[in-house]
């Protein structure tokens, strides 16, 4: 039996209805009721004489999607710790470039793949360019402490992760966020989705709230990450950068408690079901649905569930394929130092992206060997390699020699 929206109720059955219906979710024994309240949007406009609590109700589609996504962790997991580690940075490499275009996209922030990896790989040595706090937090996650504790790490964060990409006329002009009402306007169909009138007062105590909310062990951690993730981007604190710096909180918390590969899917999956997402936050601040984001929460695991499930594939694919190359490398009977630098550059290939591939410095501390070593070694199988950039050196493997290692006779 499908599980109504509170908006469905109310069109089908009646004001009648809607009211039981929604009685009996906020109180039944499986709802996780919190004590955060928002006002609902109707005609366009945030109703501030109506207060919801928000609540999510335990329904079985959110507990077996609950338990996919773990499994989902668990086999990614695995995959990751048994591959070699230079085909794993360089696949989250490829994984961090589509992450960083795909969360700029989304908010029609131009981008593209290449500026993006060119900081990615730092080249240049610029650490004040466009997107450069975008890429250096999310190539960090996990590797440093940027905690969000209190209010103000909010603005922390925001500043580490948008400070050059924002225009002055749209930054924070109160103490720490905006001051006055903000909103999301779709030009396609000429109407707001979504408005927000809080002043910073009110916006201090909402992220007070919504911090207690994500220490709230009582709650599922997967359901925190997608009911906060709403609570914030229905808060908008900021003027601009409220969907980057939400869809980078989603991440990080994935991150902790899941695995890298899903955290570096999330944006990706949100770009390409841009519609399903973005209906899913417009009907849960709906009047009619009383703050009810059981919905919602089944549309973010939706959306986890998917960027896992490619994420998995691709990397089930190239594990195969890399098996069959390193066969085929295999019956070359080459030197050990040359079987282990092609090998690397086949991981590489196969694992990773054109636009970060690994540089000649970085595969000399790989190898354990030097440099003129690494030279000699191009110099010998230059017939095999594209030379893609200079200053620091970095080749690919041609498309022709992996071909050649596939039509090898080996054994499957």
């Amino acid at each position: 039996m499908e599980y109504k929206e509170l908006k469905k109720i109310f069109h089908i059955f009646g004001d009648s209805n809607l009211e039981s219906a929604y009685q009996m979710r906020l109180n039944s024994f499986t709802t996780f009721l919190t004590n955060i309240y928002i006002n609902p949007i109707r005609d366009q406009n945030q109703y501030k004489t109506v207060r919801y609590p928000v609540f999510i109700c335990m329904t079985t589609n959110i507990t077996k999607k609950m338990e996919e996504i773990l499994l989902n962790t668990v086999k990614i997991s695995r995959l990751t710790f048994s591959q070699p580690p230079i085909a794993m940075q360089s696949y989250l490499n490829k994984l961090l470039i589509n992450e960083l275009q795909s969360t700029n996209e989304k908010e029609n922030v131009r981008s593209t793949k290449v500026e993006l990896a060119e900081i990615l790989n730092n080249e240049k040595g610029q650490t004040n360019k466009k997107f450069q706090g975008l890429v250096n937090q999310y190539k960090l996650l996990g590797k440093q402490e940027i905690e969000v504790k209190e209010v103000a790490d909010f603005r922390k964060v925001y500043d580490l992760l948008l400070s050059n990409d924002i225009e002055s006329a749209h930054q924070p002009d109160g103490t720490r966020f905006r001051t006055e009402g903000v909103g999301v306007f779709d030009t396609s169909k000429g109407k707001w989705l979504h408005r927000n009138e809080f002043g910073e007062i009110e916006i201090n105590d909402f992220l007070n709230k919504l911090l207690k909310f994500w220490e709230n062990e009582e709650i599922p951690y997967l359901i925190r990450i997608a009911a906060s993730h709403y609570m914030f981007e229905y808060l908008h604190p900021f003027y601009d950068g409220n969907g980057r710096l939400g869809r980078y909180l989603v991440a990080k918390m994935l991150h902790d408690k899941l695995d890298q590969v899903t955290a570096l899917t999330f944006s990706y999956t949100v770009n390409r079901n841009k519609n399903k997402y973005d209906k899913a936050f417009e009907a849960a601040s709906d009047y009619f649905n009383k703050g009810e984001l059981t919905r919602f929460v089944e549309i973010m695991f939706d959306l986890i569930i998917e960027g896992q499930k490619s994420a998995l594939e691709d990397m089930e694919n190239n594990v195969r394929m890399l098996k069959r190359l390193n066969q085929g490398l295999e019956q070359l009977n080459l030197p050990k130092e040359e079987f282990q630098f092609l090998a690397v550059l086949i991981q590489d290939k196969i694992f990773g992206s054109t636009l970060s591939r690994i540089s000649l410095p970085n595969l000399t501390e790989v190898l354990e060997i030097s440099r003129h070593k690494v030279n000699n070694m191009v110099d010998k199988h230059n017939d095999k390699l594209n030379l893609i950039k200079q200053r620091p050196a970095v080749y690919e493997l041609k498309d022709e020699f992996i071909e050649g290692l596939l039509s090898l006779d080996v054994e499957k």
